[in-house]
């Protein structure tokens, strides 16, 4: 994980089944299969690029996500997710889950979780 977030400014997220995406409180509409790569201030959702200047990125999907890594702000999915990283930041999945992983934030998951919960520094509630 550390190798990927040295590469890696904020948050990946792939495999995105959703209408729209919520960045820091802007709403972007994004083709199924999508991907939301953020490096620095640009911000790629499939093939638009915007700009971000915030230092923390917090990110809703409003469906499902194949997979999402954070860096730095909150991940909250509407539906269903397979395995989710933050380094600070809480999670929060509406739907079915696979693993996972927080080194500081809080995990909160409403469905069925099909891998595992690890945090360092924080809680989960299912």
């Amino acid at each position: 994980m550390q190798q990927f977030f040295s590469n890696m400014k904020s948050v990946i997220c792939s495999g995105i089944n959703a209408n729209n995406v919520n960045i820091n409180g802007k709403t972007y509409t994004v083709p199924n299969g999508s991907s939301i790569t953020i490096e620095g201030d640009k911000v790629t959702i499939g093939s638009q690029t915007v700009c971000i200047e915030d230092k923390i990125i917090n990110i809703t999907v409003m469906g499902d996500v194949g997979t999402a890594m954070s860096t730095s702000g909150q991940i909250k999915v509407t539906g269903n997710s397979g395995n989710i990283q933050s380094t600070s930041g809480n999670v929060s999945v509406e739907g079915n889950t696979g693993s996972i992983n927080t080194v500081s934030g809080s995990v909160k998951v409403s469905g069925k979780v099909e891998g595992n919960i690890s945090t360092v520094s924080g809680s989960f509630s299912l």
